[in-house]
């Protein structure tokens, strides 16, 4: 059984022509797409800006709704989850975001962040326990754990999106969807970055 398997998946959002007019066309963000991922495999999707990868992942992890398709995510299909299900679903999918800062809440600390997800599905009992974890991600992502009590302002981009990668690595996800993650970096952060994934995926 595939890990993911994705099945004409189409995103259609309406298209208004006017501010007072009703919509009569669509944009067909994602139409028609079709894909597996095996257990321990990669799979990368190439394509120019605005081809719709975003919005992809995104509607993966059910961040938008679908217009039509299926999401089976271990034989189980997304698309038909709601509420107290889909959160608890959405503990194996975790979504790495293509802009690091706008995805960080700026008036939390990383800790925080980092934690929000521990906190929510109650995987740690007390405070030693939840600050031991943060700062085990932190150094599984080459950051030092005295980071954890700033905020993202104080950091690069490349240090954003390592806290974005530990932020996604907190609850063990089974699969983690990575939008361009590299994208708008420089030579040297992006190697670093990638050189991370692939020692997370081994």
């Amino acid at each position: 059984m595939p890990l993911l398997d994705v099945k004409n998946l189409k995103v259609y959002f309406p298209a208004k022509h006017g501010a007072f007019s009703r919509a009569r066309d669509f944009v067909k963000a994602v139409d028609d797409v079709s894909f597996t991922i095996a257990p321990g495999e990669t799979l990368g999707l190439v394509g120019e800006s605005g081809c719709g990868k975003t919005t992809l992942g995104r509607a993966i992890v059910r961040l938008v709704e679908l217009t039509a398709g299926s999401i089976l995510f271990e034989g189980e299909n997304l698309a038909q989850l709601n509420g107290a299900t889909l959160r608890a679903r959405r503990r194996n999918v975790q979504m790495i975001f293509q802009d690091p800062y706008g995805s960080l809440n700026p008036r939390m600390t990383v800790a925080d962040i980092i934690a929000e997800a521990l906190d929510i599905h109650g995987l740690v009992d007390t405070q030693s326990a939840r600050q031991k974890q943060i700062a085990e991600l932190l150094q599984a992502v080459g950051l030092d754990a005295a980071y954890a009590q700033r905020y993202p302002h104080e950091f690069s981009g490349g240090q954003r999106q390592r806290v974005s990668i530990a932020r996604a690595l907190a609850l063990h996800a089974t699969i983690i969807l990575a939008d361009e993650p590299t994208s708008g970096l420089d030579t040297r952060t992006a190697r670093h970055i990638l050189t991370l994934f692939r020692n997370i995926a081994h």
